[in-house]
């Protein structure tokens, strides 16, 4: 390379450094944007006082402005006092029929100083205590729990109230007392017989796996079992220990509409075997089937076939039925 190439390549380095310093100040002296800051400070707005400390009548940044909406001397005074330097009279100008505008003065109240705090006051408030009064409960709050028929006690498996009817019934008679019991012993296993056909069952709280479900939804389950051949036998426990597994389960929850895999709580093989413990059928609530006059005809209905085995009941239906729903007792 000669002499002469060296001395273009530098003088061409120079003039760049130069262009391109020159450019970089032309861009960087481009004038600004024009803004418009503004800076709020506390109290920079008129306002009310907040406090009764605070005076209300000395004209600062804190007093509302007058005639404004925070002005509320139209309403927490008596009278109302004027700003000082205000004429009494001024004109306000209104419009007529004929569309001009007329000037009527307006008198105004003399101005007063300022004597009191914008916090409303009425000479004649007096004090008064206030005593709680006697809130008496509800009738229906204070009325216990509404008695049951000895039918339906007898049905959920009191002893006691058997006793009464064949005392009511039967007297001291013990070969009629004896008649009496066998007939309506006979007539609550049969209503306990159909409640388990029916599915008609109550179940314990505390069990993992019932509790996922509704008392509807766990007897449609129990329906579903009884039709695939598990059945419950009416205590607590399954009819000639025929126990279902995991995907019979699974099939009684799809044909009553359930996703078996939304189900957390599922049981395994020893607790399915116990899942009738605490379980008992519901009699009481098949009596509303035959209600509300519980003819002979309509009970028989309800126990089916074995109304045969109760001939000596329907005889005499008519005369322990008071007893059995408490009319007699009631009369």
């Amino acid at each position: 390379m000669t002499a002469s190439e060296l001395a273009f390549l530098a003088l061409g380095l120079l003039l760049g450094a130069a262009t391109g310093a020159a450019m970089i100040v032309v861009l960087g002296s481009r004038s600004p944007r024009r803004e418009i800051r503004v800076t709020v400070t506390r109290d920079a707005l008129p306002r009310r006082s907040e406090t009764l400390s605070q005076d209300a009548f000395v004209t600062s940044p804190a007093e509302p402005a007058r005639g404004g909406p925070g002005d509320r001397r139209w309403f927490d005074r008596d009278g109302f006092s004027p700003d000082p330097g205000i004429a009494a009279a001024f004109p306000m100008t209104v419009p007529t029929s004929v569309g001009r505008r007329v000037a009527i003065p307006i008198e105004t109240w003399p101005g007063t100083a300022p004597d009191r705090t914008a916090v409303p006051y009425v000479a004649s408030a007096v004090g008064l205590a206030i005593e709680p009064d006697a809130d008496p409960a509800p009738e229906d709050l204070r009325a216990g729990p509404i008695p049951q028929t000895p039918l339906e006690r007898m049905l959920r498996g009191e002893h006691r109230a058997m006793v009464e009817v064949v005392d009511a019934v039967a007297g001291e008679d013990s070969l009629r007392r004896r008649d009496w019991e066998l007939l309506l012993g006979g007539l609550a296993e049969a209503m306990a017989d159909m409640a388990v056909r029916e599915s008609v069952v109550d179940f314990p709280m505390g069990t993992a796996f019932w509790d996922a479900f509704t008392v509807e939804q766990c007897r449609r389950i129990v329906a579903a079992l009884w039709t695939m051949g598990f059945r419950y036998d009416g205590r607590d426990g399954w009819v000639e220990h025929h126990v279902p597994v995991y995907r019979d389960l699974s099939l009684a929850l799809a044909d009553i509409g359930e996703d078996p895999r939304r189900v957390r709580a599922w049981p395994n093989a020893a607790e399915i075997a116990e899942l009738f413990v605490g379980v008992r059928p519901a009699p009481e609530e098949l009596l509303a089937a035959a209600g509300p006059d519980y003819g002979v005809e309509d009970v028989q209905a309800l126990v089916g076939e074995h109304a045969t085995k109760l001939r000596g009941l329907w005889i005499a239906w008519d005369e322990v039925l008071p007893h059995l729903l408490g009319q007699e007792r009631a009369a």
